[in-house]
Formats: structure tokens, sequence, C-alpha cells
């Protein structure tokens, strides 16, 4: 049985899609096809059926699809036994990541690792809370950074640090509607608001015994904390954002502060690896360099991404609908 077919074979039982399953990947289309009708004639049976946009698998697919995984894995852990016992952190390291923050913490840390180890060639891809529970998926990478807390009891995870919210405007934004000077007092400003898979994010902050479980109103919500700075910066309301996420936007004064005392409890942000008994030198590297990456003095000299307020449309800011 072909290895590529098996392999591609997995890839769209995974994305129920021949188009998701080539964009992933990076294969073309024709190519995952190609490989797909191989296999059925190999084994002498059809592997999906279509369901209008979704491709789902047959009993004869259902059959097959477990023990490919079994002969993928293993040929994966065989693959890194070997390489385990080489010194040589060399070749291609594919990393996935849930996309919080994007180029704010992913590509400026890779930047930084690629500077200390030119020999080792990079493969980023994000992906959704949602996709990042797929464990089979996870097992695609050679290490998965993620912003989620069951890394705290994960025998294959490693938590790198720890971040806390806060909440961020912009002068703008406080010189139109007032400063809070308390919880209370948020109820009457415009929230800019994240999404989870389980619905909108309320504002679970603390301050030493005190606790505030807020959820203010506002028309604009998303799950990514890109888009919900931006909006911070374009004066449309309060955002709940990760500290480290608007250290920029503060220097340059697009954002301060809100109730600066307030915060959320601290939430990890960890490193997986698909096993921990078998680790390449190229991951052990990367796992190593990101330790040092989130020490406290840690100097990074690369690019930084932040968003620039260079100007705003006229008008004066008016109060919003509630969310829904």
């Amino acid at each position: 049985m072909d290895f590529q077919s098996l392999e591609a074979f997995v890839k769209v039982a995974e994305s129920r899609s021949l188009s998701a399953a080539a964009r992933q990947h990076d294969l073309p289309k024709s190519t995952i096809s190609l490989r797909l009708r191989q296999l059925e004639e190999q084994i002498g049976a059809e592997l999906f059926t279509r369901q209008g946009k979704t491709l789902e698998l047959t009993d004869a697919g259902e059959v097959l699809l477990e023990r490919a995984q079994q002969i993928l894995a293993l040929c994966d852990d065989a693959s890194a036994a070997v390489a385990s016992v080489s010194d040589d952190a060399a070749g291609v390291l594919k990393i996935g990541a849930t996309g919080e923050f994007g180029t704010a913490l992913n590509a400026q840390m890779l930047c930084a690792f690629r500077d200390a180890f030119p020999r080792i060639q990079l493969d980023l891809v994000f992906f959704s809370p949602s996709v990042f529970m797929d464990l089979s998926r996870q097992r695609a990478f050679d290490a998965v950074l993620s912003f989620d807390e069951e890394g705290r009891s994960d025998r294959r995870a490693e938590v790198l640090t720890t971040v806390r919210h806060g909440l961020f405007a912009s002068p703008r934004y406080l010189d139109a509607f007032g400063v809070p000077s308390d919880t209370a007092d948020l109820a009457s400003h415009r929230g800019v608001l994240y999404r989870t898979p389980e619905g909108v994010q309320p504002w679970k902050l603390k301050r030493g015994k005190r606790s505030a479980d807020v959820l203010p109103p506002g028309d604009i919500v998303a799950n990514d904390y890109w888009t919900l700075k931006y909006f911070a910066v374009a004066s449309a309301g309060i955002a709940l954002l990760p500290q480290f996420f608007a250290e920029l936007e503060c220097e340059q004064g697009h954002l301060v502060p809100v109730l600066p005392d307030w915060e959320t409890d601290a939430r990890p942000i960890c490193i997986r690896v698909p096993d921990p008994r078998y680790v390449a030198p190229k991951t052990r590297a990367f796992i190593e360099f990101c330790k040092t990456y989130f020490q406290p003095g840690f100097a990074f000299a690369g690019p930084r991404y932040y968003v620039e307020s260079l100007s705003f449309p006229g008008g004066k800011i008016t109060p919003s609908r509630d969310t829904k």
C-alpha cells in the first residue's frame, strides 16, 4: 500500500474536504484527489461518499482510517526515535499554534529562534481552539503552542509562562465617555468583546479579595485578539486583552489601561510534543529556546507588531447598540 496515498487519505478524512486538506498541507487538490483514487483502486473499495459539500467516510473508510492513523503514528514514532539519538538541530520544524496572538507572539518568537538556529527551517500553521482539541491533528506537528488551561495537567504539555488580561481603551474613547472609577461603572461603557466556542466571554476580574463578573453592552464581537485590539485603538470601546499584547500600543499612546488594579486569573501558554519519549534535537532546541524567551530580561531585536493610530474618521463618538 502506497504510503503517500495513505497519508493523503488520513488528511482528507480528518478535514472532510479535499480543498481543506490541500490548503492545510500545502498540496495541490489534484494531487490529493489522485492519491485517493490510487488508494481506492489498491484496496478495491470506495472510501468516501459526498454529503452536500462534505465528504463522509464509508464503512470501508472508517475501518481503514483507524488502521491508517496507527500506521502513520508508528512511522512518526520511528522517525522521532532515530532523530532523538542525533545531536544535530537541523531540518524542518513543523509548529502548530492556536491563533489568538498570531504575529505578536508566535512570529516574533520564531524570528528570534531562527537567528539562534539558522539550520532549522520553520513551518508554522495557525488553527482554531476547536481544531486544537483534535489530538489526531496535533500529531502532524513537532510541537504545538497553545493558550489553554488543560496544559497544566497534560503530561505532553509544559507551561512556558502565564498571562493575565486587563482592560484597555483609547484616550479618545475615554475623553468621550469618561474614565471608569470602579467595575460598576463598566455597565455604562461599550465593550469590544471576545467570543469563545461557548459564547461571548464575560470579563471575570479580580482585585485582591474582590471579584467582578461583567459583560458590558457592545456591538463588536470577535474570536481574534488582533481584531479586538484594532477596534479598541479605533475608539470603539473598552477591550479585555492579554496585558503583554497591549504593551506596545500603550507605549505609543494608542491605548491606556482602564482600572489597572483589576485583572483576570493567570492563564498558561503551553508547548506540547506528540510523544515526550522521543523528542528530536530540533524540537528539543525549540522547547529550550521558548523557555528562555519567556524569562525576564530576554532582549528581542527583531520587528514587532502593533496597531498604530494614524488618523480617525471625523464626527462625534456616539453610543452603540447592546450586544444580543
